[in-house]
């Protein structure tokens, strides 16, 4: 039935986002449509990057969606992060399903790094 998609995230400059997405988490471009659309692939998963719009979402705002990504290395990840201009970056937290690195994109959008167990 469902063969694919994304998750959309509004954001508020097509420019800085795809700069953010791309260089500091190494995503590549699947698709771009100047400033109406673009779509980054983290291998097997899309973000579509969209402008705001009056009738959507605001930017960053409590109860939109968050994202996450497998990551490998969650500590040079995070100073990446921090080098590369994401916003609230967490300390790394061990869990029982792995680890995690919490933190927001320029627009102030949730995104969190995952990285599996290691036995």
């Amino acid at each position: 039935m469902v063969t694919g998609g994304n998750a959309t995230v509004f954001i508020t400059d097509m420019n800085a986002s795809l700069a953010f997405y791309t260089d500091v988490l190494g995503m590549t471009v699947k698709s771009h449509y100047g400033d109406h659309w673009a779509e980054v692939s983290a291998g097997g998963f899309d973000i579509g990057l969209h402008p705001k719009r009056d009738e959507g979402p605001a930017p960053g705002q409590p109860g939109s969606i968050i994202v996450g990504l497998m990551a490998q290395d969650l500590s040079a990840a995070r100073t990446r992060l921090l080098e590369g201009g994401a916003r609230d970056v967490a300390e790394v937290v061990q869990g029982d399903g792995g680890s995690f690195l919490h933190f927001h994109d320029p627009d102030g959008n949730a995104l969190y790094l995952w990285q599996l167990p290691k036995h």
